[in-house]
């Protein structure tokens, strides 16, 4: 079967993450990769560490209302919750954690002043 085509729930139901962190780190970026790939999302931020996957819906993927929507977008394809915002006095953050391959996924967006009148 071709990984890129394997569901989310499939990968999480086989439980075969590496148990070495530098080959686990190694499994999330290959997963996340083809995640991405699956969505047809260009320009994410795709970074992995010890705590799993990190998506991140960048300023140049469009409005503050685009970039929540992409993210609540996601948040569907990897059964996370919907997206919290938070408000700080410098910026808001769209943030929610689903699953890919077994991985927590962090998918994110941040909100800078400038752009708050339109968020």
């Amino acid at each position: 079967m071709n990984p890129a085509t394997t569901s989310t729930a499939a990968q999480d139901s086989a439980g075969l993450l590496p148990a070495r962190p530098l080959a686990a780190q190694a499994h999330a970026l290959r997963a996340a990769a083809a995640f991405i790939e699956r969505t047809g999302l260009a320009g994410l931020s795709v970074t992995a560490d010890d705590d799993g996957i990190c998506i991140t819906v960048p300023r140049s993927a469009g409005s503050p209302a685009a970039r929540a929507g992409t993210v609540t977008y996601l948040a569907a394809l990897t059964g996370a919750p919907c997206p919290q915002h938070r408000d700080y006095p410098s910026w808001a953050w769209v943030s929610t954690i689903g699953r890919i391959a077994g991985h927590h996924a962090r998918i994110s967006t941040t909100i800078e002043p400038d752009e708050q009148e339109t968020a």
